[in-house]
């Protein structure tokens, strides 16, 4: 299917649709819930705080955690649940992974006991995580590779995926479940390229591991396009597709076209040290590009490009 084509059929299937989405004030939340109120969608955010959400104008919102008084509030029966909320960083969940655990695990048990008894026909997307293959440095990271996390962030995101899984065989809830590689654009302000931009801020080049680090870039904007095509395979087969492009750039030449793209003259400096979480190579061997068609259009540059003026410009609206 061509772009093009893809676009119009997404008007036509999201347009006066109740969706909510789950983790929807968080970094790639917040530009869901965008792109659904642009397609006409009913669009509900539950989670987050309200201090760090960043609104988008058409959505409505429902702040604090997924509980039973919270999911009480919605006041439609969606047609298609985005379930983004959970811990969001590999760093905190090894600092702390009882919090990661009720921030991703628990609170999704709670979703799922709500849509067994309250919304039994909804289309699930669950957004999981590349981090659940854990260290794979032999091969890219494909659907029949063992799956050895290496920190409590992706064990929990593993333990979502079971958990879809079980409800499906028991209770025929309908899910998709995405595994999103390195997500990247406007509006992230934690990982490499926050970390970057804000030593360079200092005169600081240093960062953490080899350089050789090998990653799997996805542009925040085609992984939306991603999600909102991927709902329509929701069943109670739970697919599993990797949002991937199925392209390996490491650590050190993202960062050295960062900063070809800022204008900034420094060349990073590695200091070899292991961040604890953080596999050697993460690519994508597999990707739902396969079913859906090229959905991962944006070039590396233009997407830093992208990221490097959001950041600049972000002061004006903080």
């Amino acid at each position: 299917m061509s772009f093009e084509s893809a676009s119009s059929a997404l008007a036509n299937t999201f347009a006066s649709r109740p969706v909510l989405v789950t983790g929807g004030a968080g970094f790639i939340g917040s530009h869901l819930v965008r792109r659904m109120v642009t397609l006409g969608s009913n669009v509900i955010s539950l989670g987050g705080n309200r201090e760090d959400a960043e609104l988008v104008v058409g959505a409505h919102y429902i702040f604090g955690d997924i509980s039973r008084d919270t999911l009480e509030t919605v006041d439609f029966v969606p047609q298609t649940v985005f379930h983004l909320a959970g811990g969001a960083s590999v760093a905190a969940s090894v600092e702390d992974p009882p919090v990661d655990f009720l921030k991703t695990v628990f609170s999704t048990v709670l979703l799922l006991d709500y849509l067994r008894r309250r919304w039994p026909a909804v289309q699930l997307v669950y957004v999981s995580s590349a981090a659940i293959y854990g260290e794979a440095i032999h091969k890219e990271a494909s659907h029949d590779l063992a799956c050895l996390p290496l920190s409590p962030y992706g064990v929990h995101k593993r333990q979502v995926e079971f958990l879809l899984l079980d409800h499906a065989r028991m209770y025929r809830t309908q899910s998709v479940i995405l595994r999103p590689f390195s997500v990247y654009g406007p509006g992230l302000r934690k990982q490499l390229l926050w970390d970057a931009m804000q030593k360079t801020d200092r005169g600081d080049s240093r960062f953490f591991g080899s350089g050789r680090e090998l990653r799997d870039w996805v542009f925040v904007s085609d992984l939306v396009e991603c999600l909102l095509q991927a709902s329509e395979y929701a069943s109670a087969d739970v697919p599993v597709f990797n949002a991937g492009t199925c392209r390996g750039t490491s650590v050190r030449e993202v960062l050295s076209e960062l900063f070809s793209v800022a204008g900034i003259d420094i060349e990073p400096k590695f200091l070899g040290q292991h961040k604890e979480g953080d596999p050697e190579r993460l690519v994508a061997d597999n990707s739902i590009e396969a079913v859906l068609g090229p959905v991962f259009r944006t070039p590396l540059r233009t997407g830093l490009g992208a990221y490097v003026e959001w950041y600049r410009q972000r002061g004006v609206n903080d």
